[in-house]
């Protein structure tokens, strides 16, 4: 089906689709479980792999079946140490596959291009090119541009419309996609066909986001005032000494800025700390045994987003209490009166 329908698409640039099974290999430390991929040759133009040896397969090989494998960095270790495994045989699910290439180790969280080893699709067993032919299949496709998500969308779309009518009463077709890479985290696995796009999903997020910035608001403002309140006295000495009311609200605005600065350098440090010191024991207890090729790293943009939406928390905290400073009297504040 992919294979007549999917692939004859025009609108992606690339399109790789892939299907995943679990190879077992029993040697003398008893039972390894490695992650196999079956791919296609597009494949190596959607996701972007380091090779260390050799070269990906082409198209000729995956349309003729040829029996090769391309390995990661920890299959080659483990099987051939020391040497260079490109051109070396290696039994893959009953085959014996010749090793055209090499790549890094992808980290397992990446599970869109994730595996320990690539064969082609064409090698899995029981395949055929028959229409009704069932498993599961995942495409990604990659774009000519980031604009033409619709187009690509709306051919998908046309060409199952033109499938189910050929199916049998019994079958039916299911798609999760195809979707951006926000898109098919909002649409989730559950009822992929229940989505209605992610404008909804994405106000109920930022709800929810604004609603966790307003209760440490609400906290700061009441912090703010409570200092504000045991400096009464020196904010009254400078109302007396000529203190303008804009001066004293952009004093205490400037005081929520330095602060928020510190305070970022300080967690940002604290990170560093944690990810760098701390991370092979995080890895093991966030991942268990399925952290492998995991890596942990410092997201800069997201730490300057989240710095952003500080500040804007800490100046909307300090508006309210530098307001009521300002009308404080200083007649009243210097004889012991109160906020």
């Amino acid at each position: 089906m992919i294979e007549d329908y999917f692939a004859q698409m025009t609108s992606p640039k690339a399109i790789a689709y892939s299907s995943e099974t679990p190879w077992s290999y029993f040697g003398d430390y008893g039972v390894e479980e490695f992650s196999l991929k079956n791919v296609n040759a597009e494949w190596w133009q959607v996701f972007d792999y380091e090779f260390t040896e050799g070269r990906p397969f082409g198209p000729q090989e995956v349309e003729q079946a040829t029996s090769v494998a391309v390995i990661d960095e920890k299959v080659k270790n483990r099987f051939f140490p020391n040497q260079k495994a490109s051109g070396q045989m290696l039994e893959v699910s009953g085959k014996m596959c010749k090793i055209v290439g090499v790549v890094r180790n992808v980290p397992s969280n990446c599970a869109q291009s994730f595996a320990n080893i690539f064969i082609p699709y064409t090698l899995t067993e029981g395949y055929t090119r028959e229409l009704t032919q069932t498993g599961e299949f995942s495409m990604a496709f990659l774009g000519t541009s980031g604009q033409n998500i619709d187009e690509i969308k709306n051919e998908f779309e046309n060409i199952r419309k033109r499938i189910v009518p050929l199916l049998d009463d019994d079958y039916n077709l299911f798609f999760g996609g195809p979707d951006n890479a926000m898109g098919t985290y909002l649409r989730g696995w559950e009822n992929p066909e229940q989505y209605e796009g992610s404008a909804t999903k994405m106000m109920i997020i930022l709800g929810r986001f604004l609603l966790v910035m307003l209760l440490p608001a609400i906290n700061l403002i009441s912090i703010q005032l409570i200092r504000i309140h045991e400096r009464s006295e020196e904010i009254g000495v400078r109302k007396a000494f000529g203190a303008t009311r804009w001066g004293l609200i952009k004093q205490i605005l400037y005081e929520n800025t330095l602060l928020t600065f510190f305070g970022a350098i300080l967690g940002l440090v604290m990170a560093l700390v944690v990810v760098y010191g701390f991370h092979d024991l995080i890895i093991r207890t966030l991942f268990n045994d399925f952290g492998e090729g995991v890596s942990l790293s410092i997201n800069y943009g997201l730490f300057f987003i989240c710095l952003g939406a500080s500040l804007v928390l800490s100046l909307v905290s300090g508006i309210l209490p530098a307001m009521k400073m300002s009308h404080l009297e200083s007649v009243e504040v210097l004889k012991g009166g109160q906020l």
